[in-house]
């Protein structure tokens, strides 16, 4: 979950998550990707109105992303206020206040800090928005949602120096996020952003934040250790970002190592001197920043900083690499998609392992079987979208990462247990591993990001950890009953729990004094008893017997002095016993990387020691191996690394005392500004009209409240809005005013104006028809989860639809009085109440929808109120995606319309993906459907070209049939004219399988009016089925992005599937065209192109 620098927002994702992500080949973002600003961007964006009926806010006539979105959820009712220091502005809520002077020590010393490294100051003081939990932080809405989802930890705003983040982390890993995220503030600041200046690498951003929080974490710094080892160091001077080896963090962690070359070189004063010749160099006019700062070319310092880090890590050279521990049994990535091994479990039997993992096909992660004898895998139990099991997607540990457990194995042997995101808190997941079934889910909405399952001996309980009041403890649940109970409450981050074999007994991690150590609990007198001591970390321990555990650990041998430097770059997980009864230490590896997440797995023989399974790293993939629990490397006294002593809790440099004076409450519309860089779209429909669309949006610090200009416009004809959206609550509502014309071709001789006025005599510009609305109108979203929602309406809106035509319009007036007694255009004055209920399940791709459905289905009712208008309205947009394959699509889409009443509305189509072959909204009525059938694949999936890689280009065989009719009557016919000149009135048929005779229109006649008389063919017999004022398509079409912007290629046949019928109703297109057969001209191949998103 990264952002471009050059983008808007800045993220710090805690220990690696992103990373492992990436080398699992797995994409967390669940929609579309589309152009910024986009209707996907905000759900609850006011100006996006892309439904019809029912949909307060108006609609772009061709949206560019003609999607629906998910919802993002406002859970909780924050009561916000405002706490003033020195340097930063705080915004909190009563849940947050008891940690608000902690946090006001925290950011101010991390800008004092900051400030002296740089030499530099702020002259704003920082907006810093606090959330208690990750699980409220996720309900921002300062940013787009994905960027605060599981997996980023914090990020900051570089538009208007925000700083977000929650609170729920240790205080010391507390302080480094806030000093990582100031970092970026002042960058921003340093370095300006600007779409029409130079960008810079996102190393330089996210290095430096890590570079000043002058730590390194364990698994960030195996991963430089292994660039440097591997010997596959970028070129940093050319490294934009990192895209494959290594994930996501490796950019970070790559970044962090830089400026600590810089500092050994050139000192701190050169990373001052290098910061500032980057800001010349993006707003131009400076040199080369290498160059100017540092004294030395690109490429030179390249090199100088690739044999810096092979020099630095030169020591770990001969270290283990997990070929030394025999096999890897994880899932081979060439015989499956699966890919790495984040997080294993052994089996009762020990025959088998669950293993996370990323799936490359899915985009997701995924819990499999393996065979402990080979790398096999039996099953994966959770296959298919984690939609379909009725979440979001499989939660990780935050911050630990996979230092501790992700599942539990039931000791009956037939479930597994797991975490998934389920509305705003996770639920316990027990999945039955042969039939992969969820057996039963435990909603556990009083604990926060709950974590790292454990079953008791007895399988009755599941101990977990989670946070309470942002602080990390243990709990419990009853499998039978599902009652929560707390088993820690202290001021410490316990994690990782585990049942003794006995189930008397509990070993946990707990954060004390800045390290995770190993901790026993007493379940009977909740007595706790610290196991391991040192200044280094342990992971989660797992039970080889009664009296022995095994765990990762960073200790090194406490009898040998070591290099200060050294045992910094290393900090290495290695595999550890601990024996209870004796209190040794025991060493069995000694990794080049990190080996993790061990597991004990029966040995191999009766005679032989058990085995231990574990999480290795090397080259940029995690695998698993094993080792015999024989001779130890390392055999130590537990008492050589320390004993209890006081707890030192992390205090921070600078104490801030709470000043009750300068905490208020915060204004509902206080600080009030543009939010970002105002979006721009632009597209082309399949008649060759350009659109496009931006909007001008004004929001509060917190992106509650929301005022917003917004402006389309298609062809000549312009859309302007001004709205307001509340987003404080669950329940969001809003206002806007506005005034938009649309138009549509009205080209329906016989239906909109005299038969005589035929298309043999008209264009299809000369109809072109607008409706321009002015009004206003309210509007409310309640969410029923994720996918559900609720939208009402009501409004009062004045419009007017006429042709562009004068003359035509006074015709076509003329007729249809003489014909409906009324006009079909109307002109008057509507008061609309509207209700509608939609639904997103879709799971996106870069080129539109993957897997899931759509639906919208809309009521609008404009009842009768002094002299307005009255009529009602129905309207179904149904949608359903079956993956093929990998990206393979089948996309099925059913559209459908009705309006009546005393002036009944009405919607046209046509054209781009929803009737292809036809003209741009050449279907006009006030009842009418579209349906269509589409298989989309992939042809070439990415091209390299002299501009360099472009998006790749699918494939698309296609199928669509619709109609529209006027108050019962075809609004499509050829030339508009009935081909049975004794029934002019005739109603709509859509279809028809009876034998009839017709006559074709053969030629007109002037006549003595001045008007023009068709002149009618020999009877024919028509017989079999035939679409009669129903219209189908078929054809094939490519697509490929184009500047980003998806475009689209098609070839399109239509057929109303009767060629004698055909041949009746188009004969004098065919005889003007060269004397061809009506069928023949109809069913000429027509050429589109287009440029928007498929349904």
């Amino acid at each position: 979950m990264r952002q471009d620098p050059r983008r808007r927002f800045t993220c710090l994702v805690s220990c690696a998550v992103t990373g492992w992500l990436a080398v699992a080949g797995v994409a967390r973002a669940q929609i579309p990707l589309a152009p910024s600003g986009g209707p996907t961007d905000r759900v609850s964006c006011a100006m996006t109105g892309l439904g019809v009926v029912g949909n307060p806010t108006i609609r772009a006539q061709t949206p560019l992303v003609p999607y629906y979105g998910k919802n993002d959820i406002r859970y909780d009712n924050f009561k916000w206020h405002i706490y003033t220091t020195d340097h930063f502005e705080i915004f909190y809520y009563p849940e947050v206040e008891p940690h608000l002077e902690r946090v006001a020590s925290y950011a101010e010393s991390a800008y004092q800090h900051i400030s002296s490294e740089l030499k530099h100051d702020l002259a704003i003081q920082v907006p810093l928005v606090l959330f208690k939990t990750h699980s409220e932080f996720q309900q921002q809405h300062i940013a787009p949602s994905y960027i605060s989802q599981e997996g980023t930890a914090a990020f900051a705003d570089s538009e208007r120096n925000r700083m977000v983040l929650p609170l729920d982390y240790p205080p010391d890993q507390l302080y480094g996020l806030i000093v990582h995220e100031l970092t970026h503030i002042f960058e921003y600041d340093i370095i300006p952003r600007s779409l029409v200046r130079r960008g810079h690498p996102l190393w330089v951003d996210e290095g430096l934040a890590d570079y000043m929080r002058g730590t390194w974490d364990a698994l960030d710094l195996m991963t430089v250790r292994d660039v440097a080892v591997a010997d596959v160091v970028p070129r940093m001077t050319k490294f934009e970002n990192w895209t494959g080896y290594g994930g996501g963090r490796t950019v970070y962690n790559l970044g962090h190592a830089v400026f600590e070359f810089i500092e050994s070189r050139w000192g701190k004063e050169g990373i001052r001197q290098f910061l500032f010749s980057l800001r010349k160099s993006v707003i131009g006019g400076g040199e080369n920043a290498f160059d100017e700062a540092l004294s030395v070319s690109a490429d030179e310092f390249d090199d100088q900083f690739s044999n810096y880090l092979k020099e630095r890590f030169k020591a770990f050279r001969d270290k283990e690499r997990p070929t030394d521990y025999g096999r890897d049994l994880s899932p081979d990535p060439e015989d499956s998609p699966y890919t790495g091994a984040l997080s294993v479990e052994p089996a009762p039997s020990g025959e088998l392992i669950a293993a996370v993992v990323g799936n490359r096909k899915d985009q997701e992660i995924d819990i499999v079987l393996l065979s402990a004898k080979d790398r096999q895998v039996v099953r994966n139990v959770t296959r298919g979208f984690d939609k379909d099991s009725g979440y979001e997607y499989i939660s990780y540990p935050m911050a630990r990462g996979n230092t501790v457990p992700w599942m539990a194995w039931s000791p009956s042997g037939d479930a597994i247990a797991y975490f998934a995101r389920t509305e705003k808190q996770r639920s316990l997941i027990l999945r039955n591993v042969v039939t992969r079934r969820v057996e039963r889910r435990f909603y556990v909405g009083t604990v926060d990001a709950p974590e790292s399952p454990a079953f008791s001996p007895d399988g009755k309980t599941i101990a977990f950890a989670g946070l309470r009041n942002a602080v990390g403890d243990l709990f419990q649940i009853d499998v039978e009953t599902g009652k929560v109970s707390q088993l820690t409450n202290d001021t410490f981050a316990d994690s990782a729990p585990i049942f003794a074999p006995d189930g008397k007994t509990i070993v946990y991690l707990s954060r004390i004094s800045g390290n995770d150590k190993l901790f026993r609990l007493d379940l009977a007198s909740k007595e706790r008893t610290q196991l391991t001591f040192g200044t280094h970390d342990e992971g989660a321990a797992r039970f080889v017997n009664d009296r022995t555990l095994v765990f990762p650990s960073t200790a090194l041998d406490p009898s040998k002095p070591i290099d200060p430097e050294l045992a910094q770059d290393g900090n290495i997980y290695n595999i550890w016993t601990l024996d209870l009864s004796a209190g040794t230490l025991r060493q069995y590896t000694d990794a080049l990387t990190a080996n993790l997440s061990p597991i004990v797995l029966p040995a191999a023989k009766a005679d032989e020691p058990r085995r231990i399974a574990f999480v290795t790293y090397f080259k940029g993939e995690y695998g698993l191996h094993e080792i015999p629990l024989a001779e130890p490397k390392l055999d130590v006294a537990s008492s050589d690394f320390g004993a209890p002593g006081p707890v030192i809790d992390f205090q921070a440099p600078l104490t801030h005392a709470l000043v009750p004076a300068n905490q208020r409450r915060k204004g509902t519309f206080e600080k009030l500004f543009l939010e970002g860089r105002p979006p721009v779209s632009v597209g082309i429909t399949s008649g060759g009209d350009l659109f496009g669309g931006t909007q001008v949006m004004f929001a509060d610090v917190l992106g509650d409240q929301q005022f917003s200009f917004y402006a389309a416009s298609i062809s000549q004809y312009r859309t302007l809005a001004l709205g307001y959206h509340n987003l404080s609550r669950r329940l969001t509502w809003g206002g806007q005013a506005y005034q938009q014309t649309l138009f549509y071709y009205g080209l329906q001789p016989g239906l909109l104006f005299d038969p005589s006025l035929s298309p043999f005599f008209l264009d299809r510009d000369d109809a072109v028809a607008t409706r321009t609305s002015t009004g206003a109108s309210l509007f409310a979203w309640y969410p029923l989860n994720r996918y559900r929602r609720l939208e009402i309406s009501g409004g009062l809106f004045r419009y007017n639809e006429e042709f562009q035509d004068p003359q035509l319009q006074q015709l076509s007036d003329e007729y249809q009085i003489a014909q409906y007694g009324r006009r079909l255009l109307q002109s008057g004055t509507l008061v609309p109440l509207g209700i509608s209920l939609v639904q997103e399940t879709t799971i996106f791709r870069e080129f539109g929808p993957l897997s899931g459905s759509t639906v919208r289905l809309g009521y609008e009712i404009a009842p009768s109120i002094g002299d307005t208008l009255s009529r009602q309205s129905v309207d179904g947009d149904l949608r359903y995606y079956k993956r093929l394959a990998t990206t393979g699509v089948l996309a099925f889409r059913f559209r459908g319309f009705k309006s009546w009443g005393d002036v009944p509305d009405f919607f046209f189509y046509g054209g781009n993906s929803e009737l292809r072959g036809y003209e741009y909204l050449e279907f006009v009525g006030d009842s009418g459907f579209h349906a269509n059938a589409e298989l989309r694949f992939p042809i070439i999936e990415a091209m390299l070209t002299p501009l360099g890689v472009l998006g790749g280009v699918r494939g698309t065989i296609f199928a669509g049939i619709g109609g529209a009719s006027f108050d019962g009557r075809p609004a499509t016919t050829a030339f508009g004219q009935p081909l049975n000149e004794t029934n002019p009135n005739a109603k709509f048929r859509f279809w028809d399988n009876n034998t009839d005779v017709v006559r074709a229109i053969e030629n007109f006649v002037p006549n003595e009016t001045g008007s023009y008389t068709p002149v009618y063919g020999e009877p024919r017999e028509i017989s079999g089925f035939r679409l009669v004022d129903g219209r189908a398509s078929y054809g094939v079409g490519l697509e490929t992005f184009i500047l980003g912007f998806p475009a689209h290629f098609d070839w399109s046949w239509r057929t109303l599937f009767n060629r004698d019928w055909e041949d009746a109703l188009y004969y004098l297109e065919g005889l003007f065209d060269g004397g061809k057969s009506g069928s023949d001209w109809f069913r000429e191949p027509r050429f589109s192109f287009w440029i928007g998103y498929d349904f």
